[in-house]
């Protein structure tokens, strides 16, 4: 049934190092030489972690003008708690566009204590059909190196 709700596509791999961010993903692929696939939830968190990195517009010419998130614009913003709001409420904005998620039940966004321009982004929502919380961390970089 996850499967049928949360969709299946291919499996993508996203460096989360500061110098990766925002540069694409790496297709993965078995020990046999196939693509390796995600379905259901995990698919619906890989889904969410990728509209959040691609840049709102980036999918215009494709036809999906609304796609991705805001995000990229607070790049080389200073870290502080007047970002970090933007940070959650560009999140929330991106989040709210994907039609698997029923709500969003909390995001919070902190410094991340290893790295002054970065931010730790923590997200719980309830995907449609179910009330068993889903949540994502995943760091974003305001400085590109």
């Amino acid at each position: 049934m996850d499967e049928e709700l949360y969709g299946r596509d291919i499996k993508l791999y996203v460096e989360m190092k500061e110098e990766y961010v925002g540069l694409g993903a790496d297709l993965m692929v078995s020990k046999a030489g196939d693509l390796q696939l995600v379905s259901g939830r995990e698919n619906l968190g890989q889904a969410i972690m990728h509209r959040l990195l691609t840049r709102q517009g980036e999918l215009a010419e494709l036809g999906h003008p609304r796609y991705g998130s805001r995000l990229h614009e607070l790049i080389g913003h200073p870290n502080t708690e007047r970002t970090r709001e933007l940070v959650r409420l560009y999140a929330k904005e991106c989040v709210l566009q994907e039609r698997r998620v029923k709500e969003i039940s909390g995001i919070k966004v902190t410094a991340y204590a290893g790295d002054p321009h970065a931010v730790v982004l923590d997200i719980t929502v309830i995907p449609i059909k179910s009330n068993i919380p889903m949540n994502l961390v995943f760091p974003y970089y305001l400085e590109v190196s």
